[in-house]
Formats: structure tokens, sequence, C-alpha cells
């Protein structure tokens, strides 16, 4: 689940080899792609509970959020939001597997004038929800080689991936279900 990042990965994905399902189908893997551009974390809620409704618990949820929310609050309010969020999550179906994706960096903060104080915020979210998945033995992909000083790997508008940055990323997350469906690791790529 998550904005226009994840959907435009989706997209990709439906048009590469292994489509959709990211060549997982082999591990029993499905992939529905849910997502919404611009999406906000306090959409993620109603968002969850409508889909849950219509279709059987998964048994792993994927979200990519919180990028559209840095320039609108405080990074304190943005983690407690995330916290309260995941944990109703494993109230409304307490055997679904929670994969936290990193937010990413950007080249400039969109929307704001104070890019430097976005990506400060950024590194203190990903961090502190790290920490909480990690108690909740929850999952974690990060994205080491997407960096937003590699111009390459966005496009022109500085918020979206290129098809390069969407190629990484894709890999990323097919290389991470794979991890954690092995019960190989809970963080991907693992700690060192």
């Amino acid at each position: 689940m998550g904005s226009s990042i994840p959907h435009w990965a989706g997209v990709t994905a439906a048009s590469r080899s292994g489509g959709k399902n990211l060549n997982l189908d082999r591990l029993g893997v499905q992939i529905k792609w849910i997502t919404k551009s611009g999406m906000k974390w306090k959409d993620l809620d109603s968002s969850f509970e409508c889909e849950i409704k219509k279709w059987p618990a998964p048994n792993y949820i994927f979200i990519h959020l919180g990028a559209n929310d840095l320039v609108l609050m405080k990074s304190k309010e943005l983690i407690e939001n995330i916290k309260c969020s995941i944990l109703r999550i494993k109230v409304f179906a307490p055997d679904i597997k929670i994969i936290w994706s990193d937010i990413l960096p950007r080249p400039y903060g969109h929307g704001t004038l104070r890019s430097k104080l976005v990506e400060i915020a950024r590194k203190r979210v990903n961090c502190a929800v790290r920490s909480f998945f990690k108690i909740e033995g929850q999952y974690i992909i990060r994205y080491p080689a997407i960096k937003a000083s590699e111009s390459n790997l966005f496009r022109h508008d500085g918020t979206h991936l290129s098809q390069v940055g969407t190629g990484i990323f894709l890999n990323n997350i097919q290389a991470a279900i794979e991890t954690f469906v092995l019960g190989i690791a809970k963080v991907f790529p693992p700690d060192k």
C-alpha cells in the first residue's frame, strides 16, 4: 500500500519479466498493488479497513508511505501516527506480517523551501519506525542504492523515481520479500 512510488512500481512490474508478482509466484506470493497518488498517512487506516473487508487478510502488508507527510507535520507526530496505525492493523488482523518500506530521499523537498529540514525529518522517521518494527518483530526494507545525489534515479520533478530508480526499488522489494518468505532475515538488506 502506498502513494505514487509504489503505484508506478506496480505499473512497471506488470511490464517486466515476472510481472506484477515480481517472479515470486514460485513461493506462492500473489501481490495486490493498492496505491493512491498523493496518499498520506491519514489515508492508510481507512484504505486498509476497506481492503480487509473486500479480501481475505493477506500474509504480508507492504507499506510505502509517509513522504507526502514530511512537509505537513512534525516528525514526532508522524512517528506516533505510524505506530498507532501499525498497532491498529495488528488488532484488525493479528496474523498479518507488516513490512515497513523506508521513506526514500528526494533531490529536493517537494512543497517546501526547507529541503534540509525535510531530509532530517525523513531520517528521523525511518530510524524511529525501524526501531519500533524491530521491537514488534515486523519486517523492514531499506534502499541504500537510492540516493538523492543520484539524479538519474529520479524524474525531472525530483519526487518520483525514474525507470532506473523504479527498477532498483522493485529489485529491492523482490529480494526482500523472498528473504522474508524464506525466513532468512527480517531486515533487507540485512544489517552488517
